[in-house]
Parts: C-alpha cells; sequence; structure tokens
C-alpha cells in the first residue's frame, strides 16, 4: 500500500505552450538581430557536430504572416546596442543544452524513483490480489476433494 497520494497532475500541453512561446521569442530576437554584425557564411568557425544542437523544424513564410512580434528595430541601432557574433551565439546555445540537460538528469533522479515505487506498490497489490484469487479457484478444490476423501474412508485398523 502506497503512503504517497496520487501525483500531482502536470498538464504536458502548458509545458508544451511554454515552450512554443520561449522558441518564439528567441526566434524573434534572432530575426531583429540577423545581420547585425555577424560574420559571413564562409567566416563562420566550424564547431564539432557535439557542440551544437540540430534544428530540424521548418518554418515556412507564410506561417509567420499572423505573428505579432515586438517593434522591429533598426539595423544601425541594433549594431550598436547588441552585438551578437556568431561564437558568442554558439557559447549560449551549448550552455542552455547542458542547462537543460542536467535539469532533465536531476528530475530523472528526483522524480523517478518516487514514481518507480508508486508503481511497484501497486503491482504488489495487484499481484497479490490476483495470486490469492487463482489460488481460490484452483487450489482450494484440490484440497477439498483430498478432506472429503480422507473424511469418507474409514481410517486403516491398527493391528
Amino acid at each position: 500500500m502506497s503512503r504517497w497520494g496520487a501525483p500531482p497532475r502536470i498538464d504536458p500541453d502548458d509545458d508544451l505552450k511554454a515552450a512554443d512561446e520561449l522558441l518564439d521569442k528567441a526566434n524573434a530576437l534572432l530575426r531583429r538581430h540577423k545581420g547585425a554584425d555577424l560574420p559571413e557564411p564562409d567566416e563562420f568557425v566550424a564547431l564539432d557536430d557535439d557542440e551544437l544542437p540540430v534544428l530540424t523544424d521548418i518554418v515556412d513564410p507564410s506561417e509567420l504572416e499572423g505573428l505579432e512580434l515586438a517593434e522591429p528595430v533598426p539595423a544601425a541601432a541594433t549594431a550598436e546596442s547588441v552585438p551578437i557574433a556568431a561564437s558568442e551565439l554558439a557559447e549560449q546555445l551549448v550552455s542552455l543544452d547542458t542547462a537543460i540537460s542536467r535539469e532533465v538528469e536531476n528530475w530523472f533522479a528526483t522524480e523517478l524513483p518516487q514514481l518507480l515505487s508508486r508503481e511497484l506498490d501497486k503491482l504488489a497489490d495487484r499481484l497479490q490480489v490476483e495470486a490469492l484469487a487463482h489460488l481460490r479457484a484452483t487450489l482450494l478444490p484440490t484440497l477439498s476433494e483430498h478432506i472429503s476423501r480422507s473424511l469418507e474412508t474409514p481410517p486403516a485398523k491398527r493391528r
């Protein structure tokens, strides 16, 4: 029997919405700073594949038309206020990836044992109920038959 109550209900849609909002903000930031003090594609520093996450989503430009973004900042003002080099952006992405990995590992280390314990408690309870029901259905008739036979036949006389 588990001492813990039911786990709190976490709506995965809330997490997805929060992640989508964060990605939208990051995309808006990248669009604002596009071309602001960034090197040409030939000038990018080659990095190992392990250092950068791979982005696989392809966004159709027609999907972006309905989005409301912050007021666009002129390119001259952007270059002066927040110059971001490709290496700095790569470092930020690596740092973010590391932080996310660390949080996922911490979650598994703290939450997974509790989840497993609850599920194993449920399994043990269910197994006990099913084993008892199976015992009553199969073993009890056999034992009853042995008892009734022993009561019907008189015990052998001693010499």
